[in-house]
């Protein structure tokens, strides 16, 4: 029913934090510099992000509009990336791309969505993985330095493989956190499927 999306964020992970940082700042300053040229006053950087994505996506695709033959309309999928106007601030660059038919949005609504894509969300399931999946752990140096423990690590792929994807299950559908109202819903709840 076109209310969830699937959004790519590829980040430039060959900066380092200074680089990062230093590219940040000066994409900062190049944002301002643009709404002051073209007569824009905004209380915040969000805001003015999303203004220039909005005239960014004016003449930028993501999707190709084709007919078929008969006469049904359907979209395919470019991979035309667009640069989000701030970069991370510790990793650098960020390409974004949008894999779910968002043509019945308009440019300020797709734009507004665009400005919070970001990876935050798959690097806390990673986070999620190595705190919960005690199988999947690293091993452990022992005290003195001189071996290696491998007290909970499985070698069976298999069943690392079963747990993978029960943990991903519970925290894709399950797992409940709070909203930004404050209310404690699932992603099912989110998304209308419970």
């Amino acid at each position: 029913n076109k209310n969830g999306h699937y959004f790519l964020c590829l980040t430039d992970k060959n900066l380092t934090r200074k680089q990062a940082k230093d590219l940040f700042l000066q994409s900062i300053s190049e944002l301002k510099h643009w709404a002051k040229v073209n007569g824009y006053t905004y209380r915040n950087l969000e805001e003015l992000a999303i203004w220039y994505l909005e005239e960014e996506l004016k003449k930028h695709e993501f999707q190709e509009r084709n007919v078929a033959p008969n006469s049904e309309i359907y979209y395919k999928q470019l991979r035309n990336r667009i640069d989000h106007p701030i970069p991370s601030k510790d990793r650098g660059n960020r390409k974004l791309d949008v894999l779910t038919d968002l043509n019945h949005l308009t440019e300020y609504q797709l734009a507004s969505a665009l400005v919070r894509v970001n990876d935050n969300a798959i690097n806390a399931f990673f986070q999620t993985v190595r705190r919960r999946l005690s199988i999947l752990e690293r091993p452990l140096v022992t005290a003195r330095g001189d071996g290696k423990s491998y007290i909970y690590t499985n070698f069976n792929p298999k069943y690392a493989q079963y747990s993978l994807t029960i943990l991903r299950t519970f925290y894709n559908f399950c797992e409940a956190t709070k909203d930004l109202d404050g209310e404690k819903r699932t992603p099912a709840q989110r998304l209308g499927v419970t």
